[in-house]
């Protein structure tokens, strides 16, 4: 495996910016036809050359062609054009274009991650930009060629070249960096390489060292950390050809290559169950993504069609992470020490497309147009597997010779994962009547998983279960040791001997020692069918009114329902002349429902379908139930949504116009118990205003908010041991002795019920199920939590032309405010006693309801941008951008003063989002030829 160290990105050089102005979107396909256009970016640029264009470029005095403010078919008013340079004349090819460079300067907080996120600015020499076109003296062929920020690590080239209504060709290279955090503290030397080694720390500390004392060492290798960045670079670059065989008959093909490189923070735990202690490694990225379209498009005068060939490969150029494992890990499973651990990382895999479509037109049939796509692809993924362990010989549960360092202790030593997709999607649509337009729609859409099934048992043992956070942990199947439950003399080893037989070890009729063991892993098929009808029907000149109905059906294999099915309707109006301006009005409404739920489809690759259920006192139980029946995934769950949006704009006067848009959604689930629940809420209204008092002045001014509410509930498991009853206090509180205690008999706390006995006849219905009295789903242990988001933007905007000089600014404002409210019963889980309460337990009670502090965001940044015209040619570039962001996250509340916060080796090594405020200023000096 290759080695790779990443990037020093830490220079105090960075320039706070707006996010790079390059959207990485597919290339657009023709109209009616097929979407042929994929593989190939279509827009570059950066803050310096957004849109790979002048910043402030200038307007052209004869505007659209006619002399004053234009307006667009909807009646908003039109942006200026921009003043197009006429070429140099020549006899051979004509050439224009401009080139500029100059110097920038950053203050501030240049460093912290969110000014980063997206950019590379820093102080220095930088190169602005380049912008070359060029037509050849008989007009048929062109170029165009433009690139900015070369060296940098958001710079950017492309160059398309054609001949007008022929060939085309474009390159394209692109570069962007993406920081995760500026505030890591790494415990590891080579961060970004497929291997850490812990720079102070012993890897694996043994006795005399213990948890505690691992612990504060830890505790203070962190705290003596320099702070630094986690980052990756994206770095793309391709080309498309577009080459038209005849007038019927073209041929596209394309090919993009991504490297993504660096690093990201990555969570590690060893130990068994949920692992001791949990520490922030980095993640070794060292992406390589390859993507090849190509195709065949026919039309005629009334048909077209296309044929489209893609191919997607991704390369992880790193099989495995090692990590050197600075945590205390006691012995176990015949392991002395624990000083590696190894992860396998994200495995290569390859999609394969092939789609057809075809649009036809019967203009004299009521101007009736079918169409219709088939698609069919495949995902495909063979990665190597790694072995549960790296250290020999582990013995598990007693067994030995399970060689659980190689590949022989696994069912196969490969993925073998491979899942088909296809579509069909077919539509039509005709015009009875001048004023009416129908369109019916029928698609299917279906996913097969061909991947052999997997089953976690050692060949070699034929024990039943796995090995967790390197073998320092195990969670193993064997048969029930208690008393009575299996046949007298079952040894711990019974599974084994039928070596992973799985149908000969159900008929040995032995309950196994626990439920919840993962034995193997459910594959799913999904079917999804969507038909359609909608209409639109023209009212005179200035009115429509269409309406829509869909129903959707999705059939789903090894999933809570097997079947459900949504209803939409959805009514739009567009008025053209209501009080001088346009209303666009929609209303939808949408309702889902299915077959019966099944909280718990996947029995069969627990542990508990190995042998028959419990019924000897004293086992608990809790592990055959696997959730509570009223548990509702929101994927699955009935739901009733209403969406109604609303959008109005007025021109005010020939140079002003105003636009209000609203949205408000509502989702209802009125069958969730537990999961997602109540009614999940989104409104927004925003606001916009535009006045080109002249043609070479422009104001405008926007104004947002949004809020947007979600909830959910849960349930605190208690216990469900046989033969045990268990009683239910009026404090919430939970007991198997009948008796209050003299404290909460003090407090005045009673039983207020009971359970019954819990039976090996009765443990399902009774466990397995919330209500007041459930042993293990008791309504006493219900927690709640509520999310409010409340989202304010604005922005002001003025550009104006002074003779030579040419102005631009910008103001942006955006506060974000996150709310979260725990309902809990604090003494129901334990978590207050009867009697005077603790600190501890005070705490605890504070945080119900708001005591949680808000999460917030805020930031103001101010553009400024003066181009000056020195002469017809030179010209020069100021810029001055100044940012305030201002976050407070409570989860980051005392890391970087205390980063292992508590005594059990829980070490958090990322200080969180920072504060900052930045001011850059640069100067830029062009040239236009």
């Amino acid at each position: 495996m290759r080695h790779t160290t990443l990037r020093d990105r830490r220079g105090q050089r960075r320039l706070l910016g707006l996010l790079i102005g390059s959207a990485l979107a597919q290339m657009a396909a023709a109209p009616a036809r097929a979407d042929s256009g994929v593989g190939t970016d279509t827009s570059t640029g950066n803050l310096l050359m957004p849109g790979a264009g002048l910043r402030v470029p200038a307007l052209d005095p004869d505007g659209m062609g006619d002399g004053g403010v234009k307006r667009n078919p909807t009646g908003l008013l039109n942006a200026q054009p921009a003043l197009v340079a006429e070429p140099a004349e020549g006899e051979g090819w004509r050439w224009r274009g401009q080139v500029e460079g100059g110097g920038l300067k950053v203050d501030g907080n240049a460093g912290a991650a969110k000014f980063r996120e997206y950019k590379d600015f820093g102080s220095g020499l930088v190169l602005g930009g380049l912008r070359l076109e060029g037509e050849s003296a008989d007009g048929r062929h062109y170029l165009d060629l433009s690139a900015a920020s070369l060296g940098r690590d958001d710079g950017f080239a492309a160059l398309t070249a054609g001949r007008y209504n022929g060939w085309r060709l474009k390159l394209f290279y692109n570069e962007t960096p993406h920081v995760f955090t500026s505030g890591y503290r790494s415990l590891w030397d080579g961060i970004g390489s497929d291997r850490l080694t812990l720079s102070r720390l012993p890897a694996g500390p043994t006795a005399p060292a213990t948890a505690a004392s691992t612990d504060i060492a830890i505790g203070e290798d962190a705290l003596a950390a320099p702070l630094r960045t986690l980052s990756l670079l994206r770095q793309k670059g391709g080309m498309r050809l577009d080459l038209p065989l005849d007038e019927s008959l073209k041929l596209f093909a394309s090919f993009s290559s991504e490297k993504r490189e660096g690093a990201r923070p990555f969570g590690m735990v060893m130990g068994g169950g949920g692992g001791t202690g949990g520490l922030e490694t980095a993640e070794p990225i060292d992406y390589d993504t390859h993507e090849v379209h190509a195709g065949l498009q026919w039309n005629n005068e009334r048909t077209s069609a296309n044929v489209l060939l893609s191919a997607s490969l991704f390369r992880n150029n790193l099989d495995t992470l090692t990590v050197e494992n600075p945590l205390f890990v006691a012995p176990v499973n015949g392991i002395a020490s624990f000083p590696r651990a190894v992860f396998d990382l994200p495995p290569d895999n390859d999609f394969y497309n092939l789609k057809g479509e075809v649009a036809h037109a019967i203009p004299e049939f009521a101007n009736t147009r079918l169409t219709g796509v088939v698609s069919l692809s495949s995902s495909r993924q063979d990665d190597a597997l790694i072995p549960m362990t790296q250290y020999a010989g582990a013995t598990v549960n007693g067994v030995a010779g399970g060689a659980w360092d190689t590949l022989a202790s696994l069912q196969r030593d490969s993925a073998e994962r491979r899942i088909d997709s296809r579509l069909y999607d077919f539509g039509v649509s005709m015009q009875p009547l001048a004023e009416l337009e129908l369109k019916g729609k029928l698609r299917r859409y279906e996913t097969i998983d061909k991947s052999p099934q997997y089953w976690a048992c050692n060949p070699l043992t034929g024990q039943w279960g796995r090995l967790i956070n390197d073998g320092s942990g195990a969670v193993f199947a064997i048969p029930n040791a208690t008393a009575g439950q299996n046949p007298a003399g079952t040894p711990a080893t019974a599974y084994n001997t039928l070596l992973c037989d799985l149908e000969a070890i159900k008929a040995l009729e032995l309950v196994p020692s626990a439920g919840n063991v993962n034995i193997g892993a459910p594959q799913y098929g999904l079917k999804q069918d969507n038909a359609s009808l909608s209409g639109d029907w023209r009212l005179g000149r200035s009115r429509n009114l269409n309406l829509m109905l869909e129903r959707e059906t999705v059939q789903r294999e090894n999933r809570e329902r097997k079947r459900t099915w949504e209803d939409r309707l959805k009514a739009g109006w567009v008025d053209r002349a209501m009080a001088g301006g346009t209303l666009r009005a929609s209303a939808e409404f949408a309702r889902r429902r299915g077959s019966t739920y099944n909280a718990d489809p996947y029995e069969a690759f627990y542990s508990s379908s190995l042998g028959p259920l419990p019924s000897v006192n004293g086992i608990n139980v809790a592990s055959w139930i696997h959730t509570s029946d009223l548990m509702r995934k929101f994927d699955l769950a009935d739901r009733d949504t209403a969406t109604l949006n609303l959008r109005f704009n007025r021109a005010l006067s020939d140079t002003m116009d105003v636009s209000v848009a609203a949205l408000a959604r509502t989702q209802r689930y009125p069958g969730s118990s537990y999961g997602r629940g109540g009614t999940q809420q989104l409104h927004s209204l925003n606001g916009d205003w535009n006045w080109q008092p002249t043609p070479v002045t422009w104001v405008s001014a926007t104004v947002g908010l949004q809020r947007s509410q979600m909830s959910q509930a849960g349930l605190q498991t208690n216990a469900c041991v046989l033969g045990s009853t268990y009683y239910f206090y009026s404090d919430g509180s939970i007991s198997t002795t009948a008796t209050p205690t003299p404290a909460q008999l003090a407090a005045g706390i009673t039983v207020v019920g009971n359970s019954g006995v819990v039976t090996g006849a009765n443990f399902e219905e009774l466990c397995g199920s919330a209500s007041d009295f459930s042993p293990l789903y008791p309504n006493s242990r219900r927690w709640t939590v509520e999310q409010d988001d409340h989202t304010r933007s604005a922005g002001l905007g003025l550009r104006q032309e002074f003779g030579r000089w040419r102005f631009e600014a910008h103001y942006g404002y955006v506060s974000g405010r996150t709310s979260t409210a725990y309902t809990y019963n604090a003494a129901a889980l334990g978590l207050v006693t009867s009697g005077a309460p603790t600190e501890a337990q005070l705490a605890a009670l504070a945080l119900i309801g708001s005591g949680l502090p808000d999460l917030r965001y805020r930031q103001h940044a101010v553009d400024l941008n003066l181009v000056v015209t020195h002469t017809p040619k030179v010209y020069s570039r100021w810029l001055l951008r100044h940012e305030i962001t201002r976050i407070a996250d409570w989860h980051y509340d005392g890391v970087a003063e205390n980063p292992t916060p508590s005594n059990n080796q829980q070490t958090y090594l990322d200080t969180g989002p920072q504060s900052y405020r930045a001011t850059m200023f640069g100067v830029m000096l062009g040239v236009m030829f």
